[in-house]
């Protein structure tokens, strides 16, 4: 087995069964398998899945464990050289998995390969990235300073901006596990996803690890791959609190991790409360928009998003 696809899900709705066809309609010319681990669905995703893709191997899980405990249970499950991670919600495109792999296969230094995601209008994501730090919480991809001065230069540099028009393969600190592949050998050196984190963060992570464990990490202009993520938060309406306070706890633990290892160190209680007020005003400031698009008069938000 070349290439085992592994695609956590939970309430993929119709994305998810898009995300599956794009596999077949645009398949690597090697052996694959995909393998879907569910997380308990309540929208009959799963069920449909097995029933449209009965060749896909899928296993249930009894309850949300998050996506890194998920995808372990994948990883211990593929029988691929190469191991790849999709997210739900993205789009195969002819020639992506082909690429990755002519890369990955080209070098054995090469322990990650990211293929280029983009938008449904083919904008680039850039989720191709230098390592984080703390000046990320303002200059950081989806940040306030970024989206209104988007060539502002910390974050152009850590969004590497000169690599935006490279047509070769090049090297990063960590892309996202919306499409990333590992190689099996730098699997098993470098050990799967740390099952701390629950989604978010995770992927910046595991790079880190993998690249400790003197492996390459490399962005494949060559590969593309669409990602609805817009169009996932859509169908949430409003992002939910639960989901930015992992967030941020993913990104403390990462700060850990990887900047602040010692016991003691004085910059993890800045880095906690720091990322403590940040949260709270994203969760304030996300109500007050839900309710003032909720006042008498209007159409609820779900319903103007829906249209």
């Amino acid at each position: 087995m070349d290439l085992s696809l592994i695609i956590v899900n939970f309430n993929g709705g119709l994305l998810v069964d898009t995300c599956i066809g794009t596999i077949y309609e645009n398949p690597p010319s090697c052996e694959f398998e995909v393998i879907l681990i569910d997380n308990a669905s309540t929208d009959g995703s799963f069920e449909r899945v097995r029933e449209r893709f009965p060749q896909v191997i899928c296993q249930a899980n009894d309850a949300n464990v998050g996506l890194a405990l998920a995808f372990n249970d994948g990883l211990r499950m593929a029988r691929g050289r190469h191991l790849m991670s999709l997210d739900n919600d993205t789009r195969i495109l002819p020639g992506a998995l082909d690429a990755l792999l002519a890369v990955m296969d080209s070098d054995p230094s090469i322990g990650i390969a990211g293929s280029m995601l983009h938008n449904p209008d083919m904008s680039l994501q850039r989720t191709f990235r230098r390592k984080p730090s703390w000046h990320n919480a303002i200059f950081g991809r989806r940040s306030l300073i970024t989206r209104l001065w988007p060539n502002n230069p910390l974050s152009s540099k850590y969004l590497m901006n000169e690599q935006v028009e490279n047509e070769e393969p090049f090297e990063v600190d960590w892309v996202s596990t919306a499409a990333l592949a590992i190689s099996r050998r730098a699997y098993e050196t470098a050990g799967g996803l740390d099952e701390d984190f629950f989604v978010y963060w995770v992927d910046a992570d595991w790079c880190a690890r993998v690249k400790a464990a003197n492996f390459r990490i490399v962005a494949v202009p060559a590969s593309h791959i669409i990602h609805d993520e817009n169009l996932k938060a859509k169908r949430t309406a409003r992002k939910s609190s639960r989901m930015i306070k992992d967030f941020h706890s993913g990104a403390y633990l990462y700060y850990r991790k990887n900047h602040a290892k010692a016991r003691f160190h004085p910059m993890a209680l800045v880095a906690w409360v720091g990322l403590t007020l940040r949260a709270q005003l994203m969760i304030f400031s996300d109500y007050v928009r839900w309710q003032l698009a909720n006042l008498p008069g209007q159409a609820p938000a779900a319903k103007r998003e829906e249209s």
